[in-house]
């Protein structure tokens, strides 16, 4: 589990994510899949970058659900979440997360609502030693539902 961070000007935001993975190893190169619908989508879209923090075990249900169930455009999601900048400038979730990833657009494909954005990593770390959260522990030990905006959603796992 992944929260999915933009910066543009000096509003920051950010939003879970399940999947982001691996497409290129020279040079590295990752994808991130957002709907069209939230505020992160036109950040990266607009100012060409993102960064990933990679959620670890101990991610709360309340982090997860501020960047999984509300909308940017509604809340300052990192009002009260603790957070830095990435070398490049880009927001980096500290809290419950064992590493992050910088990239910068390289490309994208639309897939009907969402985009699915490639980046080449400009820059990664480690933050911490606990074992990344799967989605496996987000449905079955923290027992999380799938949000209707997001790509894996079907009626049967809405989200409560």
């Amino acid at each position: 589990m992944y929260i999915v961070c933009a910066r543009e000007g000096g509003r920051i935001n950010g939003q879970l994510s399940n999947t982001v993975f691996q497409v290129a190893s020279e040079p590295p190169i990752v994808s991130v899949c957002i709907n069209r619908k939230n505020v992160t989508h036109g950040m990266i879209e607009r100012s060409g970058r993102f960064s990933v923090s990679v959620l670890d075990i101990t991610a709360p249900f309340t982090l997860i659900s501020l960047f999984g169930f509300r909308h940017g455009g509604q809340i300052d999601k990192f009002a009260g979440t603790p957070y830095q900048s990435s070398p490049g400038g880009l927001p980096i979730v500290t809290v419950s997360t064992n590493a992050f990833i910088e990239a910068k657009v390289t490309g994208s494909v639309e897939a009907v609502t969402h985009t699915v954005f490639l980046g080449k990593v400009t820059d990664m770390g480690s933050l911490g030693q606990e074992r990344s959260m799967t989605y496996d522990h987000y449905r079955t030990v923290l027992k999380g539902l799938t949000p209707k905006d997001a790509p894996t959603y079907t009626p049967a796992g809405s989200m409560r």
